[in-house]
């Protein structure tokens, strides 16, 4: 017998298929396209799907010092809120993890309080020994000055240095002392230096946020298959000229002009995923300047709305948020098969809701999409065969664990 059952329409690879899962143990034991018995059925309606449970793989969950921002917890729950069952936190805290002691303190504190799972960054930049004795989940370097302040003065010897897949900002340090607005070339010229560096190592890359033309092109016609991408919502659906009415909207990378969004959604296909960059900040600090953009509560509903649109399919939206994030980063019994965790982003299709951000988990209470309408929202979040979000309301207290990612420190 089944402690829980799972009825509905799952979507798996490219197909959706009705059906049945039983689950014991936070783990997957039967699939069915039948009906499964249970001492626990959910039963899902005909407008909701059931997706594998969908993967943030670029986030600043800030705590430490900066507690005001974010804090683990609070991240975490506004992951579960949108959806999101596993982020993978960014190291350029305050202070930063660049060292075993500041590592072991931020496994510590995701320990206690992560309501999602999670991967952990390091930051190179400089410190190879301290990187290889660390087992971080990935490793994280920049090439200009973004927040934080701290980037790679030699980017090749730390990538050659990185145990992991390196997750890279892509923004060229030099360009930006000459040009502090982040045009277009900052980024394009970085992004074929780190292309450049690739061909010579022949090691893991994943590079964060690509948000121009030639960035993106210039990727895909290396077509390196240790190379990954990240693009993220905003740079997808909002332009410079949004930024132009509204300062709030300062990121690194800039949003662009229609040109370069165009470019984007032309090569849809080929970006491998999609990551929401979640950079919060308080409305004072936005205000005096800081960049970033928060995100883990509208990514996933942003996507669902333009699946209503007809611009993508369900089967993008869980290929760049769960097939390839799975794949680039080896992450273990995370894939929709019997032995596997029983871990599910739950959506209806035909739900519209307004965009609010003070009922949002995360404490940057704010959005570029406030008082928007969009038709797609995530209704339940399951993790190892426990509801931990339904309704919007989180269930349950933090147990998130860190992922078995494939390969840890080297």
């Amino acid at each position: 017998m089944n402690e829980l059952v799972l009825r509905g329409k799952f979507v798996v690879g490219r197909k959706v298929v009705e059906g049945s899962v039983g689950i014991n143990e936070g783990r997957i034991t039967s699939i069915s396209k039948g009906e499964l018995s249970g001492e626990r059925t959910i039963n899902l309606g005909s407008h909701t799907l059931i997706l594998p449970g969908l993967i943030d793989t670029h986030v600043h969950l800030r705590d430490f010092e900066e507690r005001k921002k974010e804090t683990v917890e609070s991240g975490t729950k506004a992951a579960l809120h949108g959806g999101i069952t596993a982020v993978f936190d960014m190291p350029n805290t305050k202070p930063p993890v660049m060292d075993v002691k500041t590592f072991e303190k931020r496994l510590e504190l995701f320990q206690k309080k992560a309501h999602t799972d999670y991967a952990l960054g390091f930051l190179l930049r400089s410190n190879c020994g301290e990187a290889r004795a660390v087992k971080a989940d990935f490793y994280k370097a920049f090439m200009g000055a973004s927040t934080g302040g701290i980037y790679s003065e030699d980017f090749e010897s730390d990538y050659a240095c990185s145990p992991g897949v390196l997750s890279v900002h892509a923004e060229d340090a030099e360009l930006i002392r000459e040009k502090p607005e982040r045009p277009p070339e900052v980024e394009e010229r970085a992004v074929i230096k780190a292309l450049e560096s690739a061909e010579r190592l022949r090691k893991p890359l994943n590079i964060c946020h690509v948000s121009t033309k030639g960035g993106i092109e210039a990727i895909l016609r290396k077509n390196l298959q240790w190379v990954s991408f990240e693009v993220t919502p905003h740079h997808l659906f909002l332009t410079k000229r949004d930024y132009e009415n509204n300062r709030l909207l300062k990121v690194y990378p800039p949003l662009r002009t229609e040109e370069h969004v165009k470019a984007l959604w032309e090569n849809f296909p080929r970006i491998p995923i999609i990551a929401s960059d979640h950079a919060p900040h308080t409305l004072e600090d936005k205000m005096s300047g800081s960049a970033g953009i928060p995100g883990l509560e509208t990514e996933v509903a942003l996507l669902l709305d333009a699946v209503n649109r007809g611009l993508v399919s369900i089967f993008d939206l869980v290929a760049k948020m769960h097939d390839n994030p799975v794949r680039v980063f080896g992450i273990k019994d995370r894939n929709f098969a019997v032995g596997n965790e029983a871990t599910f982003t739950v959506v209806d299709l035909k739900r519209e809701w307004t965009v609010r951000p003070e009922e949002f988990y995360t404490r940057a209470k704010w959005s570029p999409w406030e008082g928007q309408k969009l038709k797609g929202k995530v209704v339940m979040t399951i993790i190892r065969g426990k509801v931990v979000m339904e309704g919007d309301e989180i269930v349950g207290k933090p147990e998130g664990v860190r992922l078995n990612v494939q390969g840890r420190g080297g």
